[in-house]
């Protein structure tokens, strides 16, 4: 993604979404993906650390498709959350594509140096339709948060043959998916 990716006029109801979601404790990234798009971070509802993004909705799409994007961390792994959403974002820019629901990306390496993390899926959030859906204050739907899960190769290959759900249930919890440094939850 070039420095100053292009954007397509957006919806306020996207950033306001992304700065209800994360509450008064959000904090702003310095830093910007291709020098346009926010990164937040916060928590929410007390979960694990959550970063979005605020502008990702604004990169064009060849299906008119609108999404920000989400991660859930370990505490202190907001890099390897960062480096998750830029690898997306290249994607919407370069492919004018959404990410795919529950469709693993596979990478042949390692994204994260000293992982096995190499693979990232878009999936629902674990806070259901108030998060995942953007609505204009009508309540039109104008578009979906897309949360991005950083899973291992094994991971990966498991959610592509039986899902997304039967990969939490393997790993005991959504919470057990959170830690970049995990080895993998499924044999490889």
């Amino acid at each position: 993604m070039s420095q100053q990716s292009p954007l397509s006029p957006g919806s306020n109801a996207f950033p306001e979404h992304v700065f209800t979601i994360l509450g008064e404790a959000l904090q702003v990234q310095e830093k910007r993906i291709g020098g346009a798009i926010m990164v937040a971070a916060g928590t929410v509802n007390d979960g694990p650390r959550t970063l979005m993004t605020a502008g990702a909705s604004r990169l064009p799409t060849d299906d008119g498709s609108h999404v920000e994007l989400a991660v859930e961390v370990a505490p202190d792994q907001d890099g390897a959350a960062v480096i998750a959403m830029q690898h997306v974002c290249n994607d919407i820019f370069t492919n004018r594509r959404t990410p795919p629901v529950e469709s693993p990306w596979r990478n042949p390496e390692p994204f994260l140096t000293g992982t096995q993390i190499n693979s990232i899926v878009a999936t629902g959030s674990r806070w259901g339709a108030e998060f995942d859906e953007v609505r204009e204050p009508d309540g039109s739907l104008v578009g979906h948060v897309r949360t991005l899960r950083l899973l291992t190769d094994a991971e990966a290959q498991f959610v592509t043959e039986h899902g997304w759900a039967a990969l939490v249930e393997h790993a005991g919890s959504l919470d057990a998916l959170l830690d970049v440094e995990r080895e993998s939850t499924v044999a490889g």
